[in-house]
């Protein structure tokens, strides 16, 4: 999965560069306001002042550390115990955005991210007998696909508005030679507001995003080499929330040529309804689930409608 990710970005930088062109030679190279920017959906921290060159505005990387030492918390809630994974985030975000302006206050944008993790360890936690297993994380997939639009309400201030397929995929496996597969693909429908202070030559951003309604699934499998086995897949329920924070500063490097760096932080809190477990049990079990994160990092951005 990782590969395709990064196979999706290739393409997209790819048809980016490629797009802009027969977009401009096909609506004849008209002034276009920029919409550009990374992270995704807001609009470039520093407009352009010549003519535009199409529908294509701006195509952005972004490159950051990410971190948490309670990153990722996986509880098991059973009838009669609770068994907790808890493991710190570590490793790299790469993210690449495309921005299609439509008019000055409409706008849309299209993102993929990609999680390169360290490598990640922690401890199992069997409550109320205090029970713990060591575990290591041998792989864990993380990528995310955005779709956002921007609408103008006045000058500095936007409302946001889109949706995002997050999918994370865990292999833990534990001291005492048994394993579990965690799954969670999460459909949530964003809404946000930003506010954007530009100046000569840069700009500051400061932007929230979050969702009022969640969807999505957790697949669970757990076993061990003796032969045993536990599976069920779980619906999120309406308990599950999102926020996202992002702080963005930017400058102008050269004409069309853009730089700038961010601070971003992400909250995810999911629980399931309860279901029976198939395999060789059927007990009835729910999950909780914790994800959080901050991304520090770096932007360049080539700014389509600035002739470079």
């Amino acid at each position: 999965m990782k590969r395709l990710c990064i196979v999706l970005a290739g393409i997209a930088m790819v048809w980016s560069l490629l797009g802009v062109h027969s977009a401009n030679a096909f609506l004849g190279g008209y002034p276009t306001p920029t919409l550009g920017g990374f992270p995704p959906g807001y609009p470039s921290n520093v407009p352009c002042q010549e003519p535009g060159l199409g529908l294509m505005s701006d195509f952005s990387v972004g490159f950051g550390l990410l971190e948490h030492r309670d990153g990722s918390i996986w509880a098991l809630e059973r009838q009669n115990s609770t068994g907790t994974a808890t493991w710190p985030l570590k490793g790299f975000w790469f993210q690449a955005a495309q921005e299609i302006a439509s008019d000055e206050n409409i706008g849309f944008l299209l993102s993929a991210g990609i999680f390169v993790p360290r490598h990640m360890s922690g401890t199992w936690i069997s409550r109320p007998d205090g029970a713990t297993f060591d575990f290591d994380i041998p792989s864990y997939d993380w990528w995310s696909l955005d779709g956002i639009v921007k609408a103008r309400v006045m000058r500095g201030f936007d409302l946001l508005g889109g949706f995002r397929w997050d999918h994370t995929s865990t292999r833990v496996d534990y001291s005492d030679d048994t394993s579990d597969d965690y799954i969670l693909n999460s459909y949530m429908p964003l809404i946000g507001a930003q506010l954007n202070r530009r100046f000569s030559d840069s700009s500051l951003l400061v932007r929230f995003m979050g969702t009022p309604l969640y969807f999505g699934t957790v697949k669970y499998h757990f076993w061990d080499r003796l032969g045993y086995a536990e599976f069920g897949n779980f619906r999120i329920n309406s308990k599950s929330t999102y926020l996202e924070v992002l702080a963005d500063y930017r400058f102008k490097l050269s004409r069309g040529i853009f730089a700038g760096g961010f601070v971003k932080g992400n909250w995810l809190r999911v629980r399931t309804d309860s279901r029976n477990l198939s395999g060789l049990t059927n007990e009835s079990v729910a999950w909780a689930v914790d994800i959080k994160s901050w991304t520090v990092g770096g932007i360049v951005s080539l700014d389509f409608s600035c002739p470079l």
